[in-house]
């Protein structure tokens, strides 16, 4: 099982590309069910054997230099090497399907296989869902989610919650809710039946 905040988010990517990858958001479809797509952080790993020189940067030194001028990040001439990292870092949204693990480690078998940013109009991110109350259908409060669990798959397996009701009337000092299709995120809250509630709470 993994923990998303606690080993997804941060975790490293690897891939043919040759930049530093790694898990910034994780998103989940509405019926809390599995995870649909990630956030990755990309950049560039600096590499000077592939430094590409621009040709004006000579050019724009000596006239510096003849000036008497200092360089400044304002005066600093802006190399090929520059507008490359600048295109290259950044972020990208990736479908969790097109990622593999291979025991604990994560990779892209198409760093290039991106989608647009629109495809998560209708998803719920980790970090909505971190710390989001949990309710049964008549309002009682039974804490608030503390942790997401899924498989490699990427289906989610259950939600890990801080103390509150549901944690007195378990005796447990980590309550764990088990998902199924009967458990909704409405409006920013996790809605659990009162008939779920009841039958883990006898």
């Amino acid at each position: 099982m993994i923990k998303v905040g606690n080993k997804l988010i941060g975790h490293k990517i690897t891939s043919g590309s040759t930049a530093d990858l790694s898990v910034n958001q994780v998103y989940f479809d509405q019926t809390l069910s599995k995870v649909t797509y990630l956030e990755i952080n990309k950049r560039e790993a600096s590499n000077e054997k592939d430094a590409v020189p621009d040709h004006h940067s000579s050019e724009v030194l000596h006239s510096i230099e003849a000036s008497g001028g200092q360089f400044t990040p304002n005066n600093y001439p802006v190399t090929d090497d520059d507008r490359k990292a600048r295109k290259v870092n950044g972020s990208m949204i990736v479908s969790y399907d097109s990622l593999s693990w291979e025991h604990d480690s994560l990779s892209l078998q198409d760093a290039e296989k991106e989608v647009q940013s629109t495809v998560l109009a209708d998803q719920c991110s980790y970090g909505s869902l971190n710390k989001a109350e949990v309710l049964t259908g008549e309002g009682k409060e039974l804490g608030k989610v503390k942790e997401i669990v899924i498989n490699q798959d990427g289906k989610v397996e259950g939600l890990e919650l801080s103390e509150g009701l549901f944690s007195d009337l378990l005796k447990s000092d980590q309550p764990y809710l088990e998902l199924n299709e009967s458990i909704q995120y409405e409006h920013g809250k996790v809605i659990v039946p009162e008939s779920y509630y009841n039958s883990n709470t006898k």
